[in-house]
């Protein structure tokens, strides 16, 4: 039985502004001199070929987005832990003999930690975008940290909203469980996130820490104010909404940059001026 990454309308308008800026970041540093390479991470690379849920069409994965562009990446990074996927961007791999591919089979905060980052120090003169797009709430604080000390890669991180309000914003901070309550931890690196989703009130029991009231973007919001203590600069979030308006994910970019996150501000502005 065929398998295959399904994605919805908001997926698809989320890769086109990841093609947009990656059009943009590669048009600038191929005329840098100094540069001695500009490489695209793909933290949690999928199948490089999804389908979409509605049309039931496949559609260019952001592996495929960034292979695709005019000017490509002196190098490629995907990251996949999943067999049957690492199959799918092994296949792909082929598709593209002249682009040079590295494929990682194993979890992304490991050997973004361990293989890749390490390889781009600022001396380098190498520079990277990596994307950090996980399926819930695998991403970890101390990846985002390591990425963010060699002042040489910049990120778009897709906050994962709705694993958050499903598994951590419970009514009551008691009713996390210890694994939720775990993975918040890794992803917000440290346990102070409680103070951002949580607030004590008097209530009919006497006083609760009760979840306070916030939008998606509020969240989204929050864990950017956090992510500006590592990444001097760093967009507002944009909403990813479902067919029924509920928040999923918020889609920030973080860097060293000035002209990336202008770049950035810029392809998000006109993205949410169209509505």
């Amino acid at each position: 039985m065929a398998q295959d990454d399904l994605i919805g309308r908001w997926s698809v308008e989320k890769l086109d502004l990841l093609r947009k800026y990656l059009e943009a970041y590669v048009k600038v540093l191929r005329k840098r001199d100094w540069c001695k390479g500009y490489e695209y991470i793909d933290g949690f690379a999928g199948t490089g070929k999804p389908k979409t849920r509605d049309e039931e069409t496949y559609v260019d994965g952001s592996p495929r987005v960034a292979l695709d562009l005019q000017y490509p990446f002196t190098k490629y990074h995907f990251i996949e832990s999943t067999e049957w996927r690492i199959r799918k961007l092994e296949e792909m791999k082929t598709e593209f003999p002249d682009r040079q591919i590295e494929i990682y089979p194993g979890d992304c905060n490991k050997m973004l930690r361990e293989q890749i980052v390490p390889t781009l120090p600022r001396s380098s003169y190498k520079r990277a975008v990596a994307f950090l797009d996980p399926f819930g709430m695998q991403l970890e604080w101390n990846t985002l940290n390591e990425i963010a000390q060699t002042r040489a890669i910049e990120v778009f991180i897709n906050l994962p909203v709705m694993a958050i309000n499903r598994n951590v914003r419970r009514r009551r901070e008691e009713d996390i469980t210890p694994a939720a309550r775990e993975c918040m931890d890794r992803l917000w690196g440290t346990t102070d996130w409680t103070a951002e989703v949580y607030e004590e009130k008097q209530t009919l029991f006497g006083p609760e820490r009760v979840r306070i009231k916030q939008s998606g973007k509020d969240l989204g919001r929050r864990f950017r104010n956090r992510l500006m203590e590592i990444f001097p600069n760093c967009t507002m979030p944009v909403l990813m909404t479902n067919s029924k308006n509920a928040p999923l994910y918020c889609l920030i970019f973080a860097g060293h940059n000035n002209t990336g996150v202008k770049i950035a501000n810029s392809i998000f502005g006109k993205f949410e001026t169209m509505g």
